[in-house]
């Protein structure tokens, strides 16, 4: 290697010893047919007849030097950056082409690299995996862990190291030394950091025997630990008041430490009572679990599954439903993390991939063109001896500066593009910080970029190639027959394609305009809300709760321009549920629910409507006869058309807990929880004063604009409670819109991405249209002086465009069944076969040829007969 460099910086030396040592040669061999008596000219000539070609013994010579393929490589190179200099609007089209899907195809890969990729900040990642209980006859591809199941499967799989478990709803009130705040927490096994493999940055983890005896003890993550305490080290040993109570922290965990998910600051010992493990039910935790060496996603499913197989048998009541037993997933944790938005960024991705393709199937197309016009040079050197090889790896090496172009281009427009998705994308996407412009990312712009190039220049390459100067001088110096077929076969493809992706865009469309068409079931208009959680070390009864709740709806209800409020202990459309099962006196069957609590005004101040009965008063109180209210479809579930009211319900948790009967009084319409798109389970709801729940969330409904109220609302908060930290204040139109936000980005980009496709393949269309007719402008002049009139020479223009976009929309419609195919799971209430969607495309496409061919018609039925013959006699 080293020679190599040597001999490659003394290349130059090199090759004038080889030039001076040629012409000693020469010299040598004229001066011996001199001396034999040869004239001088004649000598010279057979001396170099002989000789034979300068140029080749240069040439061969060079090849054992080595160096020769780079220096050729460097020489086209260099040729390349002169032509593109040299023509500046096509470099410019073709720049925009490639930095537009390399940008774009790059944004979407960083954020899909970031949430689903770049593999998890722990100790062996690809080892952990998430638990799951899963019901797939019933309905539930998944849901949270009990505390008894988790024992099962600790004590009963071979498949994993060690399994540990996480109550991720164990917020936390901070105070003292500073402004209240609400912190996001979560209760823990002891083992959960060994699970991951994390060390604590400052001090250790509490031991299994805290855990058992509900110490109050708590681990900081490095971002509380740097806000809220100014990174100081004694923070290690010291109490914080959490919930009214004073807590000693154990550690301050590192930076990457974000389980369950970056917006959780504190970890304290998950207790649970033993009767809670022997009664198998309270499903609420989370369970994440590392693999043994070797062993296979495979063998721990069938593992566990065996075990929930043996538990059906053992504990059926626990275990298994009237349809089947219950199953188990086990998932990487990197994919169950992102399990919500997976299916989006994926399909973000394809379509980036589809209109990368787009790209470079238009750059095909121009590149055809360019080395359409070079014909001549390229017979010609053929001609004279160069290879075809030769001329392939020169088209090639002269898009090497594109590619650079395309790649440093690309990221730049990624990096704006990033900027704009990470707002886009859900709050709830997992991972969000960690989308940038990794090296990963940037080689994927790079190798996209090259890529691009090479196989857009594959067909022109062998054009060029394949171009002989025959053929050549018969075409006028224009282009090649080959060149014409490969030009039509590029537009085509790109018809195609972007039929498919505005298929999709369309069928993504039409999803959200039905996801915007459906009735939540509650008004999201003038509605004001925010959370808020009552310490028990401050209001110690349940009726100390309830009266601190009137006494702030009173407050709030007197602030000019509130029309009614009210509180609620799981908020529509946050994400967060309550559920179970209830029973109906004198029913057998048990029906799975959303629990809710609720103060009187709430359902006002929603929008709830009323069907049947009352709402909630105010003299419904602790001390007073059991009430409660069920939605319209729980009671038609349960009671069919009769009347509910006066009819009995209660909590079902399993047949060793028993709850009171409660007494209906009301029927509620029947609202989403979970979202526009998700209709799971009907409603029950208890007044909040007789079920009282520390979590609570205000709804305020408005006279005018909701955030207007913010100031005033949270001012009357503190005047009743200065200690009392408010968090996630957001009307409930941005509730809805964040519901729908992935939809909404998922749409938009594609509509976006299929617009793009749309001018490229225009532009396709009419590169190809325009070329074509300029190479038969003879055959329309004499068309014309024979007779033909002009619209008929504009028809024969048309039919050649209409002839591609019919090639092309045939193989774009079976690239759409198999494209809808794969995001069928990503429709509401649209199906594959939506008319509307199959129509859009071809007619877009229709239009946009119509509006490619038109000009190249009208230049075609202009042509002067008497110009077109001239110029073919000169």
């Amino acid at each position: 290697m080293f020679h190599w460099f040597r001999a490659w910086r003394e290349r130059g030396e090199n090759e004038a010893e080889l030039a001076e040592e040629l012409r000693t040669h020469l010299a040598i061999e004229v001066r011996r047919r001199i001396d034999a008596g040869q004239d001088p000219l004649e000598a010279e000539r057979e001396a170099r007849r002989l000789f034979g070609s300068i140029a080749a013994v240069h040439e061969d010579t060079r090849e054992t030097w080595g160096w020769s393929g780079l220096e050729r490589t460097l020489e086209d190179v260099r040729i390349g950056l002169r032509l593109l200099r040299k023509t500046p609007l096509w470099t410019a089209v073709v720049s925009a082409t490639l930095i537009l899907g390399i940008g774009m195809s790059t944004g979407i890969f960083s954020a899909v690299h970031g949430v689903l990729l770049r593999p998890l900040p722990y100790h062996a990642p690809g080892s952990l995996v998430a638990l799951w209980p899963s019901a797939p006859t019933a309905g539930y591809e998944r849901f949270a862990v009990s505390a008894a199941l988790w024992q099962h499967w600790k004590q009963r799989t071979r498949s994993f190291d060690d399994i540990a478990l996480t109550r991720p709803i164990a917020n936390f009130n901070l105070t003292g030394g500073g402004i209240p705040e609400r912190l996001q927490g979560a209760r823990c096994t002891a083992n959960l950091p060994a699970v991951l493999g994390v060390e604590p940055l400052l001090g250790r983890i509490f031991t299994e025997e805290e855990r058992r005896a509900d110490a109050k003890v708590a681990l900081l993550s490095h971002r509380l630990w740097k806000r809220r305490f100014a990174s100081d080290p004694a923070i290690i040993g010291a109490k914080i008041q959490l919930n009214g109570e004073a807590y000693q922290v154990l550690a301050v965990m590192p930076e990457h430490f974000r389980y369950p998910s970056r917006e959780f600051e504190i970890w304290t010992p998950l207790f649970y009572p033993p009767q809670e493990v022997a009664d198998g039910g309270n499903y609420q935790y989370r369970a994440v679990a590392r693999l043994k060496p070797a062993t296979s996603l495979r063998q721990a499913r069938l593992d566990v599954n065996t075990v929930m197989d043996q538990l059906a048998v053992e504990l059926p009541g626990a275990y298994r439903t009237n349809r089947g037993n219950l199953r188990a997933l086990v998932e990487p944790l990197a994919e169950s993390d992102a399990n919500q938005v997976s299916g989006m960024l994926y399909a973000l991705l394809g379509a980036a991939g589809c209109l990368l393709l787009i790209g470079a199937l238009n750059l095909g197309v121009l590149l055809i063109a360019r080395v359409s016009a070079r014909a001549h040079e390229m017979a010609m050197r053929q001609a004279l001896g160069a290879a075809a090889s030769r001329l392939r790896r020169q088209v090639l090496a002269e898009l090497l500066p594109l590619a650079a172009i395309g790649a440093i281009g690309g990221v730049a427009l990624a990096f704006w593009i990033l900027r704009v998705l990470v707002l886009a994308l859900p709050p709830n996407t997992p991972r969000l910080d960690e989308i940038g412009l990794h090296p990963p990312v940037l080689a994927f712009a790079v190798a996209a970029s090259t890529l691009v190039v090479l196989l857009a220049a594959l067909l022109p390459s062998r054009v060029g190639a394949g171009a002989t100067l025959a053929a050549a001088l018969r075409a006028n110096s224009r282009t090649v027959t080959s060149g014409l077929r490969a030009r039509d076969v590029l537009v085509i493809s790109q018809i195609a394609v972007t039929l498919a992706l505005l298929f999709n865009g369309a069928l993504f469309a039409r999803s959200l305009l039905r996801l915007w068409q459906v009735n939540p079931g509650f008004s999201t208009e003038r509605v004001l809300t925010m959370h808020l959680a009552v310490t028990r070390a401050q209001f110690r009864s349940d009726r100390q709760v309830s009266d601190y709740y009137d006494r702030l709806l009173a407050r709030i209800r007197s602030i000019p321009g509130v029309v009614d409020a009210g509180m609620v202990n799981r908020l529509p459309l946050s994400g967060i549920a309550q559920t179970g099962g209830v029973e109906f006196e004198g029913i057998t069957d048990r029906y799975d629910t959303d629990w809710r609590s609720a103060t009187p005004g709430y359902m006002e101040a929603m929008g709830i409507p009323l069907e049947r009965g009352r709402f909630f008063f105010a003299q419904d109180r602790p001390d007073s006869p059991l009430v409660g209210i069920i939605d319209g479809e729980l009671a038609r579930r349960a009671f069919g058309s009769q009347d509910p009211i006066g009819r009995r319900f209660r909590i079902y948790a399993g047949p060793k807990l028993t709850f009171p009967w409660t007494t209906i009084v009301g029927v509620a319409g029947h609202i989403r929880n979970d979202g526009p798109e998700k209709d799971v389970r009907p409603q029950a709801y208890w007044p909040e004063s007789q079920r009282t729940q520390d979590r609570a969330a205000l709804v305020v409904k408005t006279s005018g604009r909701p955030e207007a109220f913010t100031g005033a609302v949270l001012q009357q908060i503190r005047a009743e409670n200065p200690q009392q930290p408010v968090y996630e204040v957001r009307s409930m139109q941005d509730w809805l819109t964040q519901t729908v936000q992935s939809r909404n980005l998922l749409t938009g980009v594609v509509a976006v991405f299929a617009a793009a496709s749309l001018l490229l393949a225009g532009l396709g269309l009419y590169g190809v249209i325009s070329y074509t007719t300029g190479l038969r402008l003879r055959e329309f002049g004499i068309r014309i002086a024979l007779g033909a009139r002009a619209r008929d020479v504009r028809s024969l223009v048309l039919r050649q465009a209409a002839r591609l976009l019919l090639w092309g929309s045939l193989a774009g419609f079976a690239l759409s069944f198999f494209a809808g195919r794969a995001i069928e799971s990503l429709l509401f209430n649209v199906s594959v076969s939506d008319g509307f969607s199959w129509l859009v495309g071809p007619v877009l496409l229709a239009l946009c040829g119509f509006a490619a061919a038109i000009a190249p018609a009208r230049r075609a039925a202009s042509a002067d007969p008497a110009e077109t013959l001239r110029a073919d006699c000169v």
